[in-house]
């Protein structure tokens, strides 16, 4: 998604807010950059930010006051730029880090790339060694600009002070514009100290960018001979179904959506992304697709005659054996990002296109179609392989899960982080609203959850806000709880916690002849239940949050309970859940939907070799 031409407009041209107060400031004195820096954030109408103080950094946290910046101090940079994620992807605006240079910075690089396979908007700034100092091995000096080119729309470093205005709204706008993603600012020690000054005067005025994406890459609806086509193409379909992703939710065209669907009577299917896209409970939903969707929803999708696929990029976890993935029928997909085209999957129409545009024209074109006999075969197959779960002994982690999405009626925001839990929660909680089921998808990053949950809240303060975690990915980024206390930023937070890396041990059992090496959380192997390690209890109280633990079903209806009494503080429910539980449904790695496992009998009687060995 990097973006190397950026197209600039009327170099006198620039916002008279923003003039008038730099006028102002010129006439009380010259800003230096920290503050010129500070005073462009608040132009683009930061209010909040996520970071952690450093040597490189101190001249912009010590000025962020002078502009009404609140700054959340997090405990690793790791999790402000997971918080910033988070903040962005439950308001739909721009999230903001802020990291010290070195350590600090490199500390980001996951969430930024992270927010990058997502497509999350964040804008991630950095301080670095005076410009002096650049590539000579200085104490705590990095190329953040070169290591992050690959996984940013673009990345500055800047050199000039007079530069930060042009820079900071062309980051944002680039941020937000089109297919979104992140974009990193690196300024060195000695710009946020300098105080501009030349014979002209102390500022030139930013320039405002006529086009912030590479021209190629601008788009708008469908053009007529598209829009002809689709429409040819929907109408002689028998078998269709609505393929939606997260393009849906970041182009905030869930109504639309749903006024096509119903429109045409199309069954809709949704990726992990766009969950809470589509209403869960709609007659036309058929929720998941997937390596863990739905038997019903990857059936629908591999036996339809068109498929409709709205912001989605065909990932690998969809698709499994990409060759046989809607091998006969006819594909119409449509996205913002023209090289997300004919990538992944070779498609019968592939179109470019702002899906706010094409969805309205869709809908005004289209007729509706007659497909109740393919709706009917649906049907039953949905009634025939519902999500279900049985047997086992102690308390089940999806009933945790649905009990936790009945109990909030679908409408809290959700985080999650990534494993088996993770799973669970895509097919149990159902979520209600549009952004408010965050999770890391295309980059599977542990310890997601709690820190992109600390950013929803702040975002969103007068929603229920709930990290549904694993105990391997909590135990990643357990000191954000600090953060919690220290702010009273009203996280919740739910451990499914079965004393294993979830996933890996699920994938050891199936592909590695049962070898768990190095998966147990409590070594040598799971300790008797009563020895629950770690103890998530005992730390969150060192961290001043309130904890309780749960460990038989009858108990859990109390405990979500109090855990959801007062939406502003923060609380932890840790429930000691059957350990040996799977997920399932499951498509083995590079499978088909035909291979698709549901449950443990059925795993049993696949061999090894049919499994595969690629996760």
């Amino acid at each position: 998604m990097s973006v190397d031409n950026v197209t600039y407009g009327d170099t006198s041209t620039v916002t008279g807010g923003l003039l008038s107060e730099i006028r102002e400031d010129q006439q009380a004195g010259a800003l230096k950059g920290a503050q010129l820096l500070a005073k462009c954030l608040r132009e683009e109408g930061v209010e909040l930010l996520f970071g952690y103080p450093g040597g490189a950094n101190l001249e912009i946290f010590d000025v962020l006051r002078q502009y009404d910046i609140r700054c959340i101090r997090v405990e690793h940079e790791q999790g402000a730029v997971h918080a910033a994620q988070g903040y962005a992807r439950a308001t739909g605006r721009v999230g903001v880090c802020l990291a010290t240079s070195g350590p600090g910075a490199t500390n980001l690089v996951t969430g930024i790339a992270d927010a990058n396979s997502d497509s999350t908007p964040i804008v991630a700034i950095t301080g670095n060694v005076p410009s002096g100092l650049l590539g000579k091995n200085a104490f705590q000096e990095v190329d953040i600009v070169g290591i992050t080119q690959p996984i940013t729309k673009r990345s500055y470093l800047v050199d000039r002070v007079r530069r930060i205005p042009e820079v900071v709204r062309e980051a944002f706008a680039l941020a937000g514009g089109n297919r979104p993603g992140p974009v990193l600012i690196d300024i060195p020690k000695d710009i946020q100290q300098h105080y501009p000054r030349d014979p002209e005067g102390n500022y030139r005025p930013p320039r405002i960018p006529a086009v912030i994406e590479a021209p190629e890459t601008v788009v708008a609806g469908l053009t007529d001979t598209q829009l002809q086509e689709c429409v040819r193409l929907i109408a002689e379909a028998r078998r269709p179904v609505i393929y939606a992703g997260g393009g849906i939710v970041s182009a905030g065209v869930e109504t639309a959506l749903l006024a096509l669907a119903e429109k045409l009577d199309c069954p809709v299917t949704n990726t992990l992304m766009g969950i809470g896209c589509f209403p869960p409970d709609h007659e036309l939903a058929l929720h998941v697709l997937g390596m863990h969707g739905s038997k019903y929803a990857n059936t629908a999708i591999n036996e339809a005659d068109l498929v409709l696929a709205l912001g989605v990029r065909f990932d690998d976890r969809v698709t499994g054996k990409v060759s046989e993935f809607i091998k006969h029928g006819k594909i119409i997909h449509i996205d913002v990002d023209r090289d997300e085209l004919n990538k992944n999957k070779t498609v019968t129409l592939p179109i470019c296109a702002d899906l706010a545009v094409a969805l309205e024209q869709l809908v005004q074109a289209v007729n509706p179609g007659d497909f109740a006999e393919w709706r009917r075969y649906l049907d039953q197959l949905q009634q025939s392989y519902p999500f279900s779960y049985s047997g086992g002994t102690g308390l089940r982690p999806q009933f945790a899960i649905e009990t936790l999405s009945d109990m909030t009626a679908g409408e809290a925001v959700v985080s999650l982080g990534v494993g088996q839990h993770q799973m669970w929660a895509m097919q149990y909680y159902r979520a209600c609203r549009t952004r408010s089921f965050l999770s890391s998808s295309g980059f599977g990053t542990m310890g997601y959850g709690l820190p992109a949950a600390m950013g929803a809240k702040m975002g969103c303060p007068q929603r229920q806000v709930i990290d549904i975690d694993g105990d391997g990915s909590l135990n990643m980024t357990i000191h954000e709880l600090s953060t919690c206390h220290r702010y009273g930023i009203g996280v919740k937070v739910v451990v499914i916690n079965n004393q294993w890396l979830g996933m890996v041990r699920q994938w050891q059992d199936m592909i590695y002849e049962g070898h768990r090496a190095h998966s147990a959380l409590s070594a040598p192997d799971p300790a008797p239940r009563a020895a629950v390690y770690p103890d998530f209890v005992t730390i969150a109280a060192g961290y001043g949050v309130k904890a309780e633990r749960v460990t038989e079903t009858g108990e859990l209806v109390a405990a979500f309970e109090r855990m959801l009494a007062d939406p502003d503080e923060p609380y932890l429910v840790d429930i000691v859940v059957e350990r040996e539980e799977n997920v399932f449904p499951m498509i083995p790695a590079g499978a088909t939907y035909k291979d698709i496992i549901m449950s443990a009998e059925d795993l049993a009687r696949v061999g090894k070799d049919e499994q595969g060995a690629n996760i």
